[in-house]
C-alpha cells in the first residue's frame, strides 16, 4: 500500500512542476495590422501557427507545435490564428485549438493577411512562424521539423 502511494504521490509532484499551458479562454480579432505588432509586442520567443477550419493537417501541425514545445519544458507562447474562423464561434471547443495560449480569428481579405506575413506565400497551411529571441521568424510551410524546432528551442535564435 506505501508502495502504490509513493508512486502516485511522486506522478503527482512531477505533473505539478511541469510547465502547463492554459487553453485560450476568448477568441481574440486579428487584422491584416496585427501581424506588424505580433512582431514587435509577441514575447520572444514564440511560435504561430496560421492555420484554417478546413485545412486537414493543420490540427496535426498544431499539436506537433505543442507537444515540442512541451518537451522543451519552456514556457515558450503558441498562438494559432485561424484565418476563416469568423463564422465559426465554436472554435474555442476544438481539442487542437485548446492546445494554443491564445486563439486569434482573422477578419478581414485573407489575402491582405498573406501578403502582410510574407508577400511569397500563397496561403498554404499550416503555415508556422518561429519567433527567435530578436529579429525575424522563421516561416515554415507545414510541420517544423525535429532538427528545426530542436534548434529554435534550444537557442531561441533562428533555426
Amino acid at each position: 500500500m506505501l508502495k502504490h502511494y509513493k508512486y502516485w504521490a511522486t506522478l503527482l509532484l512531477t505533473i505539478s512542476v511541469l510547465p502547463v499551458q492554459a487553453a485560450p479562454q476568448k477568441i481574440e480579432a486579428f487584422d491584416a495590422q496585427s501581424w506588424q505588432r505580433f512582431q514587435t509586442e509577441l514575447p520572444r520567443p514564440s511560435a504561430v501557427v496560421l492555420s484554417t477550419t478546413d485545412c486537414t493537417h493543420c490540427p496535426a501541425a498544431i499539436a506537433a507545435v505543442s507537444q515540442q514545445l512541451k518537451k522543451s519544458k519552456k514556457q515558450i507562447p503558441l498562438i494559432v490564428v485561424v484565418m476563416d474562423g469568423d463564422e465559426h464561434p465554436e472554435l474555442l471547443q476544438d481539442t487542437h485549438y485548446r492546445q494554443a495560449s491564445r486563439l486569434f480569428v482573422f477578419k478581414g481579405q485573407t489575402a491582405a493577411l498573406q501578403y502582410a506575413v510574407n508577400p511569397k506565400w500563397r496561403g498554404i497551411t499550416p503555415y508556422v512562424a518561429l519567433f527567435p529571441k530578436s529579429g525575424a521568424a522563421t516561416l515554415i510551410t507545414g510541420t517544423p521539423s525535429q532538427h528545426q524546432f530542436e534548434q529554435w528551442v534550444a537557442t531561441g535564435e533562428k533555426p
